[in-house]
């Protein structure tokens, strides 16, 4: 490792610095950004089934090839053709900057509320096509684990119509 002065701060690393600049390009890239995403996914279904927590369906984004997002960032695509580059319920512009995040002590990225965000609709469903919607990190990390009957309380109404109509849309017999 070693060990550069940045904004006043010493901090070690295993990239010199112009190596480190590519890595940041690389990870503020669509295809970065995804994997990054893909790889937090991933993370999470093993911490889910360490702890005797299964969800229903399988995980269909899943790719363990190294550096493939492929499936992840199709559905992106779809998503963005049919809503446009925002987030459906919000209307936030999508951003995907990734590289020098910060993480609060429970492991939360904070400050970029913008970036895009792979939603569970239903949380006992895994992430497949039909059940994940991309949003922007805000609405994911306020919508948490609220059923839609307690999301009254924290959105205004036109959000929560336009929520109603996508879950509609992809599950229209519930």
């Amino acid at each position: 490792y070693k060990e550069y002065k940045i904004n006043g701060e010493w901090v070690k690393t295993g990239f010199a610095p112009h190596a480190r600049e590519n890595n940041k390009k690389s990870l503020n890239s669509k295809k970065g950004y995804f994997c990054a995403r893909l790889c937090r996914i991933n993370q999470n279904e093993q911490t889910r089934m360490k702890q005797g927590k299964f969800l229903q369906g399988e995980n269909e984004f899943k790719d363990d090839r190294r550096g493939r997002c492929d499936k992840l960032m199709e559905a992106f695509d779809k998503q963005v053709e049919r809503y446009g580059n925002k987030c459906p319920m919000t209307h936030i512009p999508f951003t995907m900057s990734r590289a020098l995040e910060k993480f609060d002590i429970n492991n939360y990225c904070s400050g970029v509320y913008s970036n895009v965000s792979p939603d569970r609709i239903f949380n006992h469903i895994d992430y497949t096509e039909q059940n994940t919607i991309f949003t922007s990190q805000l609405w994911n990390f306020k919508k948490g684990e609220s059923p839609i009957s307690e999301l009254k309380f924290i959105f205004l109404p036109e959000v929560l119509e336009r929520y109603k109509a996508i879950v509609m849309e992809r599950f229209p017999d519930q």
